[in-house]
């Protein structure tokens, strides 16, 4: 249960990782401390033998240097001191050891300024027997060292003490960083974290409720760029989930309305018919011209509703005089924008492959709303025109006119459906459905619908559509 929590919890892995780290610090600082401890634990006694040796010097009552001497000796363990004097060796206090087998020679008559690092694990690792020979230099007159014998299990046994000692400090360091370490850490990075992945959890399981409104953060660090972007894509996902919702809205709108509309429409094609039939020609070329407008009515509704089923009707391909289909809709067009003039450039005996009702509708979409921007932005010089290339099997028909050119935030999201940013005027009313069908029109024909530029001078698009064999 206790590995399950930490292997969990951020906090925890981050309090025991904190504890391990300081540990692994003084671990590597305790390598250059034990060695200087062995070092003052040797220079201490060996302070303390030039001490007694000047003390016996100037004490002549043998009871006196009697309890110097002890005292000495259970202070410091040493089991015989002696004084080099002329090359001869003089016994100031212990006596000699039977054996001297296992002498470890020690000389502290020169300062070491970097002790070994080596020694003190030698002294600790080892089984304690032998005695150390320990050489200093005496600071009574006349006499040249100071020898002490020191038994090896007394240094052992003090360095395994000062071992203890720093583990427990060491450890107790460790804990106190790791929790003013883990307190800091839980108020700056683990408590935003959990409310952050609670919330994530909690939009996921239901994005449409609200929770209780919190305030904008103001950390400038990432904890705060990542709460804000957060709050961003929260707002951003409820904007889809109900824009979603809306669609939804309008393929039902459409299509219980459908039926009212197509009977509707269908009474206008009956009229339109008789028009067409009068003896008049002016009259029945009108009749013609209004019985295909209400046929692309019908059309139209019916694209409508497949679009908010998210189905595309089958393209009906043919051959086509493409500069024929270019005129009409340019016809139509101009006749809701008078003032507007138009020049169609492309060949009378280019063939494509497309479905004419599609092709209609894709320049009547590009024509109008290039009308409109053109309108809107007012002025005198309003000229649309066409032009087409053969290339690679595909005629390249280009779209240009001399409006005010598409802003910023409408070139981000041309083609995207529903979306205002299509129109090319803040003051267009664009249902958000043009570019979008026609770029879908045109790659369901085997072409493409793109935006070549777009500035001051105006806006150029490139229709591409399959050649006839």
């Amino acid at each position: 249960m206790i590995d399950g929590f930490i292997s969990r919890r951020l906090s925890s892995k981050l309090l025991l990782l904190t504890i391990g780290f300081v540990m692994l610090a003084e671990m590597v600082l305790f390598v250059p401390s034990i060695a200087l401890e062995r070092q003052n634990w040797l220079t201490e006694r060996t302070q303390q033998a030039g001490l007694l040796a000047q003390a016996l010097t100037g004490v002549p009552d043998y009871e006196a240097s009697e309890v110097l001497t002890q005292q000495f000796m259970a202070d410091t363990d040493v089991m015989l001191m002696a004084a080099k004097r002329d090359g001869m060796t003089e016994l100031m206090l212990g006596a000699p050891p039977e054996a001297a087998a296992n002498m470890v020679e020690i000389d502290m008559r020169v300062p070491q300024r970097f002790p070994s690092l080596i020694t003190p694990f030698q002294d600790i690792f080892s089984n304690g027997e032998g005695t150390l020979l320990v050489k200093s230099i005496s600071p009574v007159p006349g006499q040249d060292t100071l020898e002490l014998l020191i038994p090896r299990e007394k240094l052992r046994m003090a360095l395994v003490d000062y071992l203890k000692r720093i583990f427990w400090l060491s450890l107790i360091i460790a804990i106190i960083t790791g929790g003013l370490i883990y307190w800091a850490m839980s108020a700056l990075i683990i408590r935003p974290v959990k409310r952050l992945a609670e919330e994530m959890t909690a939009f996921r399981e239901n994005p449409e409720r609200r929770r209780a409104v919190h305030k904008r953060p103001k950390r400038k660090d990432e904890i705060g760029q990542l709460e804000r972007e957060f709050i961003d894509m929260k707002q951003s996902q409820r904007a889809a989930f109900r824009q979603r919702e809306r669609l939804a809205g309008l393929g039902l709108a459409v299509a219980k309305i459908n039926h009212d509309l197509r009977n509707v429409l269908t009474s206008a094609l009956l009229i339109s018919d008789r028009l067409s039939m009068n003896p008049d020609a002016t009259m029945s070329t009108m009749g013609e011209r209004l019985t295909r407008t209400v046929e692309r009515g019908i059309g139209l509704t019916e694209d409508v509703l497949s679009y908010s089923k998210a189905e595309t009707a089958d393209p009906q391909i043919q051959d086509t005089r493409i500069a024929f289909t270019i005129g009409e809709a340019a016809a139509d067009v101009i006749a809701q924008f008078p003032g507007t003039q138009f020049r169609n450039t492309v060949d009378t005996e280019l063939m494509v492959r497309t479905d004419p009702d599609h092709a209609y509708r894709i320049f009547h979409n590009l024509f109008r709303n290039a009308a409109q921007a053109m309108a809107a932005h007012g002025g005198t010089n309003r000229r649309l025109q066409v032009g087409a290339e053969m290339r690679d099997g595909l005629a390249e028909l280009r779209i240009s006119d001399t409006g005010p050119g598409l802003p910023d935030r409408a070139k981000e999201n041309l083609f995207q459906a529903f979306s205002s940013a299509q129109a090319h005027s803040a003051n267009t009313k664009s249902t958000g459905l043009g570019l979008s069908i026609s770029k879908e029109l045109a790659k369901a024909q085997g072409g493409d619908l793109n935006l070549m530029s777009s500035d001051e001078s105006g806006t150029r698009f490139l229709l591409t559509l399959p050649l006839s064999n």
